[in-house]
């Protein structure tokens, strides 16, 4: 267990130096009023009070529910440069989850829950879900690991104080890949394969764009056309999002062999360029789209015969982003 203490602190201090380039001395202190496990200066003229840290770890398996730290009241201290940490850390894949609570001691001691024990002292009681999303009187101390550094450094040039923001977490969609395949195809039939016009002003300068949208889904392809070949990109947006993309590289071919690239493409919408094989023939003409994979993660060829001979190639990858 005491190995697992001091990897956590070796990890909090690591978290704290990560982006702030050495502007802040951070050490283990060997003798303090609070029971401090870190000690945090500022480097160099700017140097200031030292502001105190003490870790309170849970080590506990994912199952785990809550977040459980006691202590005894009456060993607890309060002073305006006195913070405490709170750290959950996985014993199973022994890491660190990726948000601490950081609590200005003068706030906790007003907040956190006080209870009985068994010998009837008055004991401090922290308790929070580990699903950090949901909100109670904790949430606006968390913080992202990845930000400890920069907010204990703004905290020092405002003299020890923290601005504490209630923490917003970016919902993740699930794709459903049905759904993303008929908007997949919706938005080819009705772009490049119909004939449409493509956008006056396109992003790019020289290109070709496209675009199509339904309810949450953006679709854009953008290509570029040389004197031989053309080379594009198609991105899937969900919820502004970039969800899914195909790049692709073709031939040049003439505008009768294109129209019937286009058919081909709308005929075949379900199959052609997302890892499916099939073919599609009209008179002399014959496509074919050889492709591996699926909507997930996918590449292939696709090919325009004319009389058994190959006029037109264009290779493809693509997937979820």
């Amino acid at each position: 267990m005491e190995n697992i203490k001091e990897e956590i602190e070796n990890k909090i201090i690591d978290c704290i130096n990560s982006g702030i380039a050495g502007r802040l001395i951070i050490f283990k202190p060997e003798k303090n009023n609070f029971g401090a496990d870190l000690s945090v200066q500022r480097r160099g003229k700017y140097k200031e009070k030292e502001i105190y840290f003490q870790i309170n770890s849970f080590v506990a398996p994912a199952e785990a529910v809550n977040f459980v730290k006691e202590f005894p009241q009456e060993s607890f201290k309060a002073d305006k440069n006195f913070y405490l940490l709170f750290v959950y850390f996985n014993e199973v894949t022994q890491k660190m989850s990726d948000y601490v609570w950081l609590i200005p001691s003068l706030q906790l001691q007003d907040i956190i829950q006080v209870i009985k024990s068994v010998d009837g002292k008055n004991i401090l009681r922290f308790e929070v879900p580990l699903d950090v999303k949901q909100k109670n009187q904790y949430s606006k101390f968390l913080i992202n690991t990845n930000d400890l550094g920069k907010t204990i450094f703004r905290a020092m040039e405002k003299g020890g104080k923290f601005d504490f923001k209630n923490t917003e977490f970016e919902e993740k969609k699930i794709i459903n890949i049905e759904n993303l395949k008929d908007f997949l195809c919706n938005a080819r039939r009705d772009t490049y394969a119909s004939s449409s016009t493509s956008l006056d002003n396109p992003r790019l300068l020289e290109s070709k764009q496209f675009e199509f949208q339904k309810a949450d889904y953006f679709y854009r392809d953008i290509y570029f056309v040389g004197d031989k070949k053309f080379i594009g990109q198609e991105i899937i947006y969900l919820d502004s999002k970039p969800v899914w993309g195909m790049n692709y590289m073709g031939d040049q071919i003439e505008k009768i062999e294109t129209a019937f690239l286009k058919e081909s493409l709308s005929k075949l919408a379900e199959k052609c360029r997302i890892g499916g094989t099939c073919e599609y023939e009209k008179r002399e003409y014959k496509y074919q789209d050889q492709g591996q994979g699926n909507l997930e993660k996918f590449s292939g060829k696709e090919e325009i015969f004319v009389d058994n001979k190959s006029i037109y190639k264009l290779n493809y990858e693509g997937g979820l982003i």
